[in-house]
């Protein structure tokens, strides 16, 4: 499993943006505005290539998960505040609650930067989760990868495929493209974690206790969620108070344990409500709620999460319908 980078000391900064762009994160649909339309789907996905990438020199991004690749040169990043050096063959990935300033970079830098919404990341991978669960906890904790040239060249290939069809903005079918190829990049980079894992034996050497804590805990979510509703049953796995557990995950991640537990129901009910083999009831026993209501009221509580769905062109009728009704069934305020 690769290891950080290790930090290295401040760079002066080259202020050549506005002072907006450098005192506040930026959303997607903000950085969006720096690039090309050929270059984006609005507020669903942005990939800018290595002859653009000096546009995001000074810029805060917070509020998506970005992942950036660098065949030649040097960049320096800054993650929640800690300052790494990027060099040839690294690769960056971190999830959406991390905030990535670009600092300096070399003239000779040659790096693709990917940014992409929950919304769009969920419609690509359905309930898809590729690589090892401890690639999401190292998203968090060890953003930073070095890899052979073999596997940049084979992440490199969807990304010159997803550049291809978001510079040709007539096509009729650039979104759905775009989704299968961001699902052709996340399978490949799931395939290189998986062979990296080949060296887990290495983690103890950089994960403390703390840390242990929160890449179990996402294990057993990601195993037990369905029937495991409710914080006390990882606390006890994990041999820890209820209270300790939510200290440590919402220092670490920013979310409560409850919160990514809901997360994960959240998703694979949005994935089962496209079954229209399914109904509500049935989904509703499936993810361990004691009835229809009980789904629909949780459901309900959740919809900000799950809006998007009821509003998506290409989304059938029938799951369309469905999902409506799961949000009105309840008439409770959440």
């Amino acid at each position: 499993m690769a290891h950080a980078f290790d930090e290295y000391r401040h760079f002066s900064i080259n202020l050549h943006k506005t002072p907006n762009f450098l005192t506040r994160d930026m959303t997607i649909k903000e950085l969006q505005q720096l690039f090309q339309p050929s270059c984006y789907i609005d507020g669903y996905v942005l990939l800018i290539s290595p002859d653009a990438f000096n546009e995001l020199k000074g810029c805060t991004i917070g509020g998506s998960r970005m992942s950036i690749l660098i065949s030649k040169g040097n960049l320096g990043i800054n993650i929640c505040g800690k300052d790494y050096e990027m060099k040839e063959l690294s690769f960056l990935d971190v999830m959406d609650m991390a905030k990535v300033k670009i600092n300096n970079m070399s003239d000779d830098l040659q790096a693709w930067c990917l940014v992409v919404t929950f919304k769009f990341a969920t419609a690509s991978l359905k309930n898809m989760r590729p690589g090892p669960t401890e690639h999401m906890f190292e998203r968090m904790n060890i953003p930073l990868h070095h890899m052979p040239e073999d596997d940049y060249k084979r992440l490199e290939q969807p990304l010159t495929m997803l550049k291809n069809i978001l510079s040709d903005t007539s096509h009729s079918y650039r979104k759905e493209l775009s989704e299968l190829y961001y699902k052709c990049f996340s399978l490949e980079l799931g395939n290189i974690m998986f062979k990296q894992e080949s060296s887990a034996s290495d983690t103890t050497s950089y994960i403390c206790k703390r840390d242990l804590i929160t890449l179990n805990f996402f294990k057993l979510v990601t195993k037990h969620y369905a029937e495991q509703h409710y914080i006390d049953f990882y606390a006890d796995a994990l041999c820890i108070s209820p209270k300790h557990l939510n200290r440590i995950i919402k220092e670490i991640t920013g979310k409560t344990p409850h919160a990514i537990i809901c997360e994960e129901i959240t998703i694979q009910a949005m994935v089962m409500l496209e079954d229209e083999n399914l109904t509500i009831g049935q989904i509703a026993y499936d993810l361990n709620f004691s009835d229809q209501a009980a789904f629909c009221k949780f459901f309900k509580k959740q919809k900000n999460v799950c809006q998007w769905h009821t509003e998506e062109k290409n989304a059938d009728n029938t799951t369309k319908q469905k999902i409506a009704g799961a949000l009105n069934v309840c008439s409770e305020p959440p």
